[in-house]
C-alpha cells in the first residue's frame, strides 16, 4: 500500500496567488491599504452586512467585537462547550468570564435553546462549525457574535450566514475555507460600531495618547485574501464533490446539507482515538476537530455538557480540500468503504 502521508489539511494556492502578492512587493506598499479597504468590502456582501474590516487573526476580530460592544469587566459571555480556546484568549484580554454552554448535536454549534435560558450573559458567541448552518438567528440576546469562519456562503432560515449576529467575524487562518495565512474580519452594521472600530485601530497622528489595538490587516495578506475569495465557489464545490464520495462510500448516500470545511464521521462502537489510530496505520492524517474543547479548559465536568463531551469522544475529521489528488481522494474512500459497517457520517444525510 501506498503510504505517502495525507495530511489533514492544506491550503490552495495557484498562480493568480502567487501574482496578488509579486504585485503588492512591486507596488511597494504593504502596510493596510486599499487591497485591505477592498477585501473588507468584498467580505461584506459574502456575509450580508454592510461593513467589514481586515484584521490580523480571528482572534483579533474577536476581541475586537468585544471591545467595541463596551461589555463591563467580569461580564458573563456565553460561548460554546465545544469549540477551540480561541474564545477563552479574546475574554481574557477583555477580563470578561467565559459563561459555557453545551451544543446541539444536530449542528454541533451553541444549542440555541439553552442560550436563551440565559439571563446572567452580556453577549453571545457562536459559530457555525464545520460547514454546518446552524439557527443563530434564533438567539435572542441582542450582543450576538457571530463566527462564520467555516461556513461561508451558505444560507439558513432564509439568511446568509454571517448575518445573523450584531457583529459577525471570521478567520483566514491557513486551514479555513479560504486563507490570508493568518487574519480575520470583523463585521457588522451600525455605523456606530465601525466608527468605534476605527477608532479602535487609529492610532496615528494623535494628539493625547490613549490605548489602540494594532490589529489591521496588511495589503500583502488582503492580496492573498482577494485572490483567495474570488475561487471561493470552487473551493466549496470541491469540498461538496471529495464529500459526495465519501458519503457515497459509507452507504449514506447524498451527503447532508454542508460545505465541509471538515467531513466528519464518528464510529458506531469505540470513540475517535480508535478511528484515527486506523486512519495513521494507513497513513492518512485524522483529527479531533476539537482538540481540547472549552469546557475541558475550564475544568468544568463534563455531565454538564454531555453533548459536547460526545462530540469529543466520538468526532472524527478526515481530510478534505480543495487540491486533493483523485489518488488520495481514492485512498481516504477505500479505507472508508472497509469499514463502513463500523462508521457513518455526521451530520446524518
Amino acid at each position: 500500500m501506498n503510504k505517502t502521508p495525507i495530511h489533514h489539511s492544506q491550503p490552495f494556492f495557484d498562480s493568480d496567488d502567487e501574482n496578488s502578492i509579486i504585485q503588492v512587493l512591486h507596488g511597494r506598499y504593504i502596510s493596510s491599504g486599499k487591497r485591505a479597504a477592498f477585501l473588507g468590502k468584498c467580505a461584506a456582501r459574502l456575509l450580508g452586512k454592510r461593513w467589514a474590516v481586515p484584521v490580523q487573526s480571528g482572534t483579533d476580530a474577536l476581541v475586537s467585537a468585544l471591545k467595541i460592544l463596551d461589555l463591563k469587566e467580569n461580564s458573563g459571555v456565553a460561548v460554546p462547550a465545544y469549540i477551540c480556546s480561541a474564545p477563552l484568549d479574546a475574554l481574557a484580554i477583555l477580563k470578561l468570564r467565559p459563561v459555557p454552554v453545551d451544543i446541539d448535536r444536530r449542528t454541533l454549534a451553541i444549542d440555541v435553546r439553552l442560550a436563551n435560558r440565559l439571563d446572567n450573559v452580556s453577549a453571545v458567541i457562536a459559530a457555525h462549525l464545520f460547514g454546518i448552518p446552524a439557527p443563530l438567528h434564533e438567539i435572542r440576546n441582542r450582543n450576538l457574535i457571530e463566527d462564520c469562519a467555516q461556513t461561508l456562503s451558505i444560507r439558513t432560515g432564509g439568511m446568509a450566514v454571517g448575518s445573523m449576529g450584531r457583529i459577525s467575524i471570521c478567520s483566514f487562518y491557513a486551514t479555513k475555507l479560504l486563507t490570508t495565512g493568518h487574519g480575520g474580519i470583523v463585521a457588522g452594521n451600525e455605523e456606530a460600531l465601525l466608527e468605534k472600530v476605527l477608532d479602535l485601530f487609529d492610532h496615528d497622528k494623535r494628539n493625547e495618547w490613549e490605548p489602540h489595538l494594532h490589529f489591521l490587516m496588511s495589503d500583502l495578506n488582503a492580496a492573498l485574501g482577494l485572490s483567495q475569495i474570488r475561487k471561493l465557489k470552487w473551493f466549496i464545490s470541491e469540498r461538496k464533490r471529495i464529500a459526495a464520495i465519501y458519503s457515497e462510500t459509507l452507504g449514506q448516500g447524498k451527503a447532508a446539507r454542508s460545505i465541509f470545511s471538515r467531513f466528519l464521521v464518528i464510529p458506531e462502537k469505540g470513540d475517535a482515538a480508535a478511528v484515527i489510530r486506523m486512519f495513521e496505520k494507513s497513513g492518512i492524517e485524522a483529527k479531533k476537530p476539537v482538540f481540547k474543547p472549552v469546557f475541558m479548559y475550564l475544568g468544568e465536568p463534563a455531565r454538564k455538557f454531555p453533548n459536547a463531551s460526545w462530540a469529543h469522544d466520538k468526532l472524527v475529521s478526515v481530510p478534505i480540500y480543495p487540491g486533493m489528488k483523485e489518488v488520495q481522494v481514492d485512498r481516504i474512500a477505500k479505507l472508508l468503504e472497509k469499514h463502513k459497517d463500523d462508521l457513518r457520517c455526521w451530520p446524518p444525510a
